[in-house]
């Protein structure tokens, strides 16, 4: 996960939104034990204000934005299958993996 966590970080800094990648290089230097907290938690995979809600915090549907919600979906399906999610991230991964399929 730690992979994909750093692929998501990446993405939101070529995004230009260095607040959630500081956010993910802060989870990412802690402990493993600090590190899927993280990958659970509602400040990764919540509602309003969530990384997943922000998504690069552009108010239009651009190529960053897409690339950010594509690397959502990349980390959220490992964290699925190895069982260490939010109650919300499946809901994300299945909202932006439709709005891939629906070119939206």
């Amino acid at each position: 996960m730690r992979r994909e966590l750093e692929s998501l970080r990446d993405t939101l800094l070529e995004a230009g939104d260095s607040h959630s990648a500081g956010l993910v290089t802060g989870a990412l230097a802690g402990s493993d034990e600090c590190l899927r907290k993280f990958l659970a938690s509602d400040e990764l995979w919540g509602g309003a204000g969530s990384i997943a809600d922000q998504a690069g915090s552009s108010p239009s549907r651009d190529d960053s934005k897409r690339a950010i919600e594509a690397a959502l979906v990349s980390l959220g399906e490992t964290q699925i299958a190895a069982g260490v999610v939010n109650p919300r991230t499946a809901t994300w991964v299945d909202v932006f993996r439709s709005w891939q399929r629906d070119g939206i």
